[in-house]
């Protein structure tokens, strides 16, 4: 199952590699909202922490959402779905594969808008680059878990991109709310016992719907 599972994320790794159908755009579109926000957000510098981390975190969503949209769809556009499900291998795996590699796409995505955005907002976001990590990982983990499931789910609609994101959205509000006070905190230098609970709701999230995911995969792939 395991080397089933890395065969297949590599497979759509590698696809989006030749292809370039979803990662330029979602790297430009967050490029561009990080650096709107940033100009427009000329605050003092003790406001810019509580606003910075939730500006990232807003542009990391909706830029993420561009590459998760394309996961069960572009199986569809070409046809391959049929055969996808003639594999031996359960739904289940089918989501693990999509949502690891939608949170490699996240996490590529991150690498680009971090470093900008504490440029851009002259914020130290990277105060502890081991919390920061924890806090993007996780929230990458909730944001693709979500994402994926409701993707299958919109996969043969007609304007399935902008039906996703409100879709999505308020699902995701909790794992945005607690990434951005998480990444707050951190960059204040506050690990205390308020970011653990951030960080232990994120992680909760994250886990419920990955979980959710696996087990809810077969309702989203039935015609």
């Amino acid at each position: 199952m395991l080397a089933r599972l890395g065969w297949m994320i590599h497979k759509d790794l590698v696809t989006e590699w030749r292809a370039r159908r979803a990662w330029p755009a979602m790297l430009l579109l967050g490029i561009v909202v990080a650096a709107l926000f940033s100009l427009q957000a000329d605050l003092a510098p003790s406001e810019k922490h509580a606003v910075a981390s939730s500006l990232l975190w807003v542009a990391i969503f909706f830029a993420g959402m561009v590459a998760i949209e394309r996961s069960f769809a572009a199986e569809r556009d070409e046809g391959c779905w049929d055969a996808l499900l003639l594999y031996p291998i359960p739904p289940g795996l089918i989501y693990l594969a999509k949502l690891l590699a939608n949170v490699v796409a996240l996490g590529v995505l991150q690498c680009v808008l971090i470093p900008l955005f504490a440029v851009l907002a002259d914020v130290p976001l990277a105060v502890h680059p081991w919390a920061l990590i924890l806090v993007a990982a996780l929230g990458n983990l909730g944001i693709a878990a979500v994402g994926t499931l409701l993707s299958a789910l919109s996969a043969g609609l007609r304007q399935r991109g902008s039906l996703l994101v409100l879709l999505v959205l308020p699902l995701a509000v909790p794992v945005l709310l607690a990434a951005s006070e998480a990444t707050r905190l951190a960059g204040e230098d506050s690990l205390g016992a308020a970011w653990w609970q951030w960080v232990q709701l994120l992680a909760a999230f994250a886990l419920a719907f990955s979980v959710a995911g696996t087990l809810l995969i077969d309702v989203a792939v039935e015609d």
